[in-house]
């Protein structure tokens, strides 16, 4: 049938639904909406009971099957919601999913979802059986612009006046956190605000919900974002992320930095160095903005620091951690002045 986006699932949902539906995806907040969407027009349209299964590794999938197969002149038209809830199933659940097809009928709307991406679940054998008859929903995380659009149109249904700076420092404080976001401007909404609302009085209301991936803050780091990219930081830290693994990302960005550095000094191009190293084309720019401020020697002092912190977190001497992660941002970021050095503590 037909792949639809979460923002398009509302028009199609007014009309005649599907026998099924795929929904996955790494977002949690558009998953959800999207599975409360279906949830009520399924009932609106005489669907009105709703049966959930959690399919992990003990699930009992003959439950499933009884229930797609139970069908009677006098039972209630059901919408059947199928959580796949391991990120790999076995040879078994495979297998019974590949039934499915065969046991859909106009009594049910059967509604499969689950955290795995779209990309990765759509190659499986019974996904591509299943979407001749379903309707597919992949949900993606939002890029900036898409997101400052989300919190716009969300504020308008909300009737809240936001200015563009209070639209973007709403942006920085719930990055990565839709739900956040939501909530924050329902919070909001609850004030009676009906004036213009900016970033000075929105600062008044907000918490700091924002959540990053080490790829993310590296993504600041390389275009030079230096605020950001300590907020990135701070929130990593926050979130308990392991910093041998922060570390260990520097590290491995600041080696590609040095090889494609002494390629460029060499006179090499370095279309063939970014695709040795998985630089796909929409990040090239990054490294090359990078690059244009990094010489190859300050990049060997960077990697020298680097090494300095693994010695020192490791004989658990470095006392405070986020501090020197911190620096070591900084050191991407511009050259500094070295009157600060991990090196130096290794002697000390």
């Amino acid at each position: 049938m037909q792949k639809l986006y979460a923002n398009q699932l509302a028009q199609h949902l007014a009309g005649s639904l599907a026998p099924c539906y795929l929904l996955f995806g790494e977002e949690p907040l558009q998953k959800l909406e999207a599975i409360d969407a279906i949830r009520a027009a399924a009932k609106t349209q005489g669907f009105a009971e709703r049966i959930s299964f959690s399919a992990d590794s003990q699930f009992d999938w003959q439950q499933l099957s009884n229930e797609l197969q139970a069908m009677s002149l006098f039972a209630d038209k059901r919408l059947i919601e199928l959580e796949l809830v391991q990120q790999k199933l076995s040879a078994a659940a495979n297998e019974q999913l590949k039934a499915l097809p065969q046991q859909l009928h106009n009594d049910i709307i059967l509604l499969i979802h689950g955290e795995r991406s779209h990309s990765e679940v759509s190659k499986l054998a019974w996904f591509k059986q299943l979407q001749t008859q379903a309707v597919q929903v992949p949900v993606y995380p939002l890029d900036e612009r898409q997101s400052l659009q989300w919190l716009r149109e969300r504020a308008r249904q909300l009737q809240l006046q936001l200015s563009n700076d209070a639209l973007l420092l709403l942006q920085q404080y719930c990055a990565g956190n839709l739900l956040a976001a939501r909530q924050e401007l329902e919070k909001l909404a609850l004030t009676a605000l009906r004036t213009t609302i900016d970033a000075n009085i929105l600062s008044q209301y907000l918490a700091d919900h924002s959540s990053f991936t080490v790829f993310q803050l590296l993504d600041a780091i390389l275009a030079a974002q230096s605020d950001e990219a300590l907020h990135r930081l701070q929130r990593l830290c926050q979130q308990d992320t392991e910093a041998v693994i922060i570390a260990w990302q520097l590290q491995k960005e600041a080696l590609a930095l040095r090889e494609l550095a002494l390629a460029q000094q060499d006179g090499q191009p370095l279309a063939e160095r970014y695709k040795t190293l998985a630089i796909w084309p929409k990040r090239q720019p990054l490294y090359q903005q990078a690059l244009s401020r990094l010489s190859l020697p300050w990049l060997d002092y960077l990697l020298a620091e680097l090494a300095a912190f693994d010695r020192l977190y490791k004989s658990g001497r470095l006392m405070q951690t986020e501090v020197a992660l911190a620096h070591l941002v900084s050191l991407f970021i511009h050259p500094l002045a070295k009157t600060f050095s991990l090196q130096q503590l290794c002697h000390d």
